[in-house]
């Protein structure tokens, strides 16, 4: 017991500071005036990063408050562009500390810092994303209407002062492993009273009822079938079938552990009462209200206290979703939806070259998580597999019914399964070494099952348009109602 105590004393730590941020959230909500509330939730995140960090504690805090002095420093016009190279950058610089003759931080401190990296980029992205819709609009006065109607919430300008992008970096809420949510739903929280009538006990015990579940599955699947094992000789003497499936029971332990993590973080939330929303804004994971949003913000504390609310807005794992679906696309969909919100907002959706849009977002998203190679085995190769999935998806699952629908449903859950595990593998050994081991232990199977998938599914493809009826052209059906 004691050793086990030894060798996860870091994720212990971390877990109980989750724990401890789910209980103080009633607490928190209890604060009276907004200022107590904004440098209580900061106090408290900053002593979590040094308990967390020790003298690592440094980089977090010092990345933030220089990436808000880029902020306020720039222009509205360039702040995200300058921020966003300037966190990046320090990201870097963070994680080869050793290379400059500093000492490497802890996982756990990575995680804090890759959170302070998704806020301060994001706020700034907020801010010329506002400051550019306005502009727009008071350019073309008569698409004012129009944007009003698509979303009504750009019509606001978002430019914080310093110290509220202090509170934003800093505040306890998600900061230790999470969501990420936008600026705008951080400065909700303090002016609407929606935090105030929401049921925050229930929607809480909701959301944690299944963290012993996933935390117990974590403990016995890392322990029966630890991930070190890839790496010896008595796993390359197994059958071939061993080796192929072993990543399945790797890759079961990851999500439990993930899930774990993210639930707790969404309980710090819904705890705390952030990101509560009216179900009528049809909120959205990382953005909020998609619709009616200026109506929302002129509810009446009346109104607020018979409405009926939801926490999508921080939302970050659907766990039945990404157990069940049948497809890779979707199940990216429902994995870490806060950071993927964060992604397309702020990279895939502002890349100027349309091409490149993809390989863009999936690039930043390898270097947010890190350098090593195993995350870009991981990631980048997501793509590839889409390419062919999408044809059969087209070709046999999209159009059929019934019986013949659940089992080729089966097939596709199946393969999208094994290829997130064959590639959750490269993302837990991480570098280049260790995954040349048990890739090559299984002689790289997956990529030549991916190829010849996809050069069978384009031949099906074309021979499934050759031989698709050709719609009458209008000369023939002239014809043919002339006969």
């Amino acid at each position: 017991m004691w050793s086990f105590i030894q060798k996860n004393k870091n994720d212990i730590i971390y877990l109980s500071l989750l724990l401890f941020s789910v209980l103080i959230g009633p607490y928190y909500r209890k604060l009276k005036t907004v200022e107590s509330k904004k440098w209580g939730g900061s106090i408290l995140g900053l002593l979590l990063i040094i308990i967390v960090s020790g003298y690592s504690a440094v980089h977090p805090i010092l990345s933030a408050l220089l990436g808000i002095v880029v902020i306020k420093a720039a222009t509205i016009k360039y702040c995200h562009i300058l921020t966003f190279f300037f966190m990046f950058g320090y990201l870097f610089f963070f994680r080869l500390a050793d290379k400059f003759g500093f000492a490497l931080s802890s996982g756990q401190t990575n995680l804090i810092e890759m959170i302070i990296v998704l806020r301060v980029i994001g706020v700034a992205y907020e801010m010329n994303g506002s400051w550019l819709a306005i502009s727009r609009a008071k350019k073309k006065d008569h698409e004012t209407k129009d944007i009003k109607e698509r979303d009504d919430e750009f019509l606001e300008l978002i430019n914080p002062d310093f110290i509220d992008l202090f509170h934003y970096a800093f505040n306890y809420i998600g900061l230790l492993t999470g969501p990420y949510y936008r600026y705008r739903t951080f400065d909700d929280y303090f002016r609407l009273p929606y935090s105030k009538y929401v049921d925050c006990f229930g929607f809480t015990i909701n959301t944690l009822k299944a963290v012993p579940l996933y935390v117990s599955l974590y403990l016995a699947f890392s322990n029966i079938w630890p991930l070190e094992y890839v790496l010896t000789e008595e796993h390359n003497n197994r059958s071939f079938l061993y080796r192929m499936m072993y990543p399945w029971v790797l890759f079961a332990a990851f999500r439990q552990r993930i899930y774990s993590g993210m639930t707790l973080a969404e309980s710090v939330c819904t705890s705390a009462g952030l990101g509560a929303y009216p179900v009528q804004g049809r909120n959205r994971t990382g953005h909020g209200p998609t619709v009616g949003y200026l109506k929302l913000k002129q509810m009446s504390e009346e109104e607020a206290k018979t409405a009926q609310y939801d926490f999508n807005t921080v939302e970050s794992m659907e766990v039945w979703g990404c157990e069940s679906v049948v497809t890779l696309r979707d199940s990216m969909k429902v994995w870490n939806k806060a950071v993927q919100y964060w992604v397309a907002m702020v990279v895939y959706k502002r890349f100027p070259i349309k091409p490149l849009k993809i390989h863009a977002a999936l690039f930043v998203s390898v270097v947010w998580h890190g350098y090593h190679a195993g995350y870009f085995f991981c990631i980048y190769f997501c793509p590839f597999y889409l390419m062919a999935e999408d044809i059969y998806y087209k070709l046999y699952y999209k159009e059929a019914t019934g019986m013949k629908k659940k089992i080729i449903g089966f097939i596709m859950w199946f393969l999208r399964s094994h290829s997130e595990s064959y590639q959750a593998a490269a993302f837990l050994l991480l570098t280049f070494d260790r995954i040349w081991i048990y890739y090559s232990s299984v002689y790289f199977y997956w990529y030549g099952v991916w190829l010849a998938f996809l050069i069978m599914g384009l031949i099906l493809n074309q021979f499934h348009k050759m031989n698709k009826p050709k719609k009458p052209r209008e000369t023939d059906k002239g014809e043919i109602s002339a006969n």
